[in-house]
């Protein structure tokens, strides 16, 4: 079994990524950006997290994102930093 990485992450995956979560998380606003080969760095900010801790919070996102992140030839192999923000209903 070989792993395969991606050499140089797309703008697509990028957007593959955001939309997986949007899709999940209702009213989410999500940022993608590329980390390197195959890694990921995500802000998610959402009403849905108010109230969760942070582990929930993260395996919201993961669970958005696990079918993107598993195979031989995942698209994503790390995300390398998550940040979760609930908004401000002030």
């Amino acid at each position: 079994m070989t792993l395969q990485i991606l050499s140089s992450p797309s703008e697509q995956t990028e957007k593959v990524l955001r939309e997986a979560i949007e899709a999940a998380i209702p009213d989410s606003k999500v940022i993608v950006s590329t980390g390197g080969a195959g890694h990921f760095e995500v802000k998610v900010t959402a009403a849905a997290f108010a109230g969760k801790n942070r582990v929930a919070q993260q395996r919201m996102v993961y669970s958005a994102i696990s079918h993107l992140m598993s195979g031989d030839t995942a698209p994503v192999h790390a995300i390398d930093k998550m940040e979760i923000c609930v908004p401000n209903t002030d």
